[in-house]
């Protein structure tokens, strides 16, 4: 199915440079990385068993009980970090 799409010309070099690393055509990689876009954004449903809430229950009382000692220095600044830098991603996706 042919379809045209009014796309930036820095997208269309990145997708033509990656389809000539990979020796592919353009319309190969271009739907190829639709997809893995797709899916990704899609999110996935993960089921979650009582054997994995046991188990999580189990880890999470370790580091209550101090058995599983460790350091939080710095550890809402890293989560910061990540939101930043998924918040950077997603915005360069929707351009």
């Amino acid at each position: 199915m042919v379809t045209a799409l009014d796309l930036p010309k820095e997208l269309v070099d990145d997708i033509q440079h990656r389809a000539e690393q990979e020796g592919r055509g353009i319309d190969e990689t271009a739907a190829e990385l639709i997809r893995a876009g797709l899916a990704a954004s899609s999110g996935t449903t993960l089921r979650v068993t009582a054997e994995m809430l046991a188990e999580r229950r189990k880890i999470a009382e370790k580091f209550m009980t101090g058995e599983w000692g460790t350091e939080f220095q710095g550890f809402e600044e890293g989560r910061a970090a990540d939101r930043k830098s998924a918040r950077d991603r997603d915005q360069t996706w929707r351009r």
